[in-house]
């Protein structure tokens, strides 16, 4: 009995994480091409053909560039709520896919897909619908988390406990605020439905982790106002100051869009 995970890529430029079972390969996003998916997957000894499902998170275009053309290759299974999976920009970005594969999970809910157990939840960021999933499989949990605001008290509750996590650690405030990006967009990514700063990062998962708490990935780093040991320094930190279950035998990952795939990680 076994669940593991790979992030293959994580960033503004696509994003797309591997997770598998005994019985089961499923994908969370496919935010990158057929073709550079494919060479992903092949890095951890793996293939498209593998994959009986993606779940979606939302509709922008580095979560969902792939869904389209790997449905059509594999007739590969989409899930997704009914408002990402209907709106236009799913639509346009994804193509034509085969209607009889589109499958509907919506937040605060759980499926069962071979013997994974999958539960969607809400996440508060600037599209029709977004969502992320929490992955079970026998006494194992994995929450996949990034692209949002804030979080919950309601999803707090949800994703406690979890022995494996990727939680976004967008930005640092400082380099964000005196950068050079346009006045609008900084605002969008300091506001509730923008995205977590590495300080955020560090304060909720001092909310989340606990003893069985082995790993976790922080993703979606900006790669113009952070960098991975300033993520590293600010979330463990915070972690130490704030969390009684924070050690050094946590296996804390920084993942920046240069990076190749993580290995096989055991959930």
């Amino acid at each position: 009995m076994s669940l593991k995970l790979s992030v293959l890529a994580s960033g503004s430029s696509g994003n797309i994480i591997y997770v598998e079972s005994d019985e089961s390969a499923i994908l969370i996003d496919a935010g990158i091409s057929k073709k550079q998916s494919e060479i992903l997957l092949n890095k951890i000894g793996k293939n498209l053909s593998d994959i009986k499902a993606i779940f979606v998170s939302h509709e922008h275009v580095d979560h969902i560039r792939g869904v389209g053309v790997i449905n059509r290759g594999y007739n590969t299974l989409i899930y997704g709520n009914k408002d990402t999976l209907s709106c236009d920009k799913f639509r346009k970005i994804t193509g034509n896919v085969n209607p009889d594969s589109l499958r509907l999970i919506e937040a605060e809910k759980a499926i069962n897909f071979d013997d994974l157990k999958i539960t969607a939840f809400s996440t508060s960021h600037d599209s029709v619908n977004s969502q992320f999933y929490i992955i079970e499989h026998e006494n194992k949990k994995f929450v996949c988390l990034t692209d949002l605001g804030h979080l919950k008290p309601e999803t707090l509750s949800l994703i406690k406990g979890a022995n494996a996590y990727l939680i976004e650690s967008n930005h640092d405030v400082d380099l964000l605020i005196n950068g050079n990006r346009p006045e609008f967009n900084k605002k969008r990514i300091l506001s509730k439905v923008g995205h977590l700063s590495n300080e955020d990062c560090g304060t909720h998962l001092s909310e989340c982790i606990d003893e069985s708490t082995h790993t976790v990935i922080l993703g979606h780093l900006s790669k113009d106002h952070n960098n991975k040991s300033l993520a590293l320094n600010t979330v463990k930190k915070i972690l130490s100051e704030n969390s009684r279950f924070f050690s050094n035998s946590l296996n804390i990952i920084a993942f920046t869009q240069k990076d190749d795939p993580t290995d096989l990680i055991d959930v």
